[in-house]
């Protein structure tokens, strides 16, 4: 069984590695069994807003699986792969968009949602293009990224677009850089990517869909993750350089289906959402990297999935009941 590793993404190293060759050492943390304890989720966040959606709307939303937001309005991409607009203010889904085909409007297998302080852009991985929308949801323009063998992740930069490539033995892990139009403009990959051997096609095939694998931050730089190696990395503008490390501990030797969910930046803190036969857990981290808490999300089926956007974390609990006058729940977060 493969022994997996996790990037930790922390906001203090970020600030501290244009040109600190001290912060350019690894840094290594570890997660262990949290045992039957729970993660406290209300010792740590609190709920900044929780809006009804009611199922008598002409939309329908679905569980999320990305979101960006834009003064008063969240942009979410459900699991049906429908990019709805919602007021945050009433929680109306005001306007909504779902077009999978083949057309040059179309989308087969949309990925992730990002934005600018223009514009909307939806990655088709399948279709390898990123298609371009106004915040009315309208269809602007497609560029194509058929240079990139599978691109399942990518994030706005500064100047232009990161992507990740996923599921591609001799490309497994490799990031790619363009200008604002999608033309490739460089190409990492990390010395320590090796080809994929055959009993990680699974794992690769499974974090295709787990999340995204970038967080920028406001000065252009990019923290991203390597779901290969599950190294991070730090792309400042320039170049791409390794920075931190967190490893699951000896409980988890030998145990299946222990792996990292998502990574989030809070405040400078770190947390880390994680599957182990207990099912969903959580480890926190302060700025020093020392754990504060950890244990088991089971109970608290609210707290995922998620999306991070900025120093907000959000999600959406759909209703079970057919009978139920709200179809979902949008919930945001922020850290106490």
């Amino acid at each position: 069984m493969k022994r997996f590793i996790v990037c930790v993404l922390v906001s203090a190293l970020m600030a501290g590695c244009g040109g600190n060759k001290k912060a350019a050492k690894d840094v290594i943390l570890t997660v262990n069994d949290p045992g039957e304890s729970l993660f406290p989720v209300k010792d740590f966040f609190r709920i900044e807003k929780q809006l009804s959606v009611k199922a008598d709307g002409e939309y329908f939303l679905s569980d999320i699986n990305d979101a960006f937001f834009s003064d008063d309005f969240a942009f979410i991409l459900d699991q049906r792969q429908a990019v709805s607009k919602v007021d945050l203010k009433t929680g109306e889904i005001v306007s909504q968009l779902r077009q999978i085909g083949r057309g040059p409007k179309d989308y087969m297998n949309a990925m992730n949602l990002t934005g600018d302080d223009d514009h909307l852009y939806l990655l088709d991985m399948s279709g390898k293009s990123v298609h371009v929308y106004d915040f009315d949801l309208n269809h602007i323009d497609k560029y194509n990224i058929d240079f990139i063998p599978t691109p399942s992740s990518f994030t706005r930069t500064k100047d232009g677009f990161m992507f990740l490539n996923s599921f591609d033995n001799d490309s497994i892990g490799m990031f790619v850089v363009t200008d604002s139009q999608c033309r490739k403009k460089a190409t990492y990959l990390p010395k320590e990517v090796t080809p994929a051997e055959e009993d990680d096609d699974d794992f690769m095939f499974m974090s295709i869909f787990i999340g995204k694998y970038f967080l920028p931050d406001l000065q252009g730089k990019v923290v991203c993750h390597n779901p290969k190696t599950d190294d991070l990395y730090l792309y400042d503008g320039k170049s791409l350089a390794k920075r931190c490390q967190v490893k699951m501990g000896d409980d988890f030797i030998g145990k299946p289906g222990a792996y990292i969910r998502n990574i989030f930046s809070l405040n400078g803190n770190t947390l880390v959402n994680y599957m182990c036969d207990k099912g969903s857990c959580y480890a926190y981290f302060d700025q020093n990297f020392n754990l504060i808490a950890e244990g088991s999300g089971k109970n608290d089926p609210a707290f995922f999935p998620m999306s991070q956007v900025g120093d907000r974390l959000m999600t959406v609990v759909v209703s079970k009941d057919l009978l139920a006058s709200e179809q979902a729940q949008i919930i945001i977060y922020r850290t106490k």
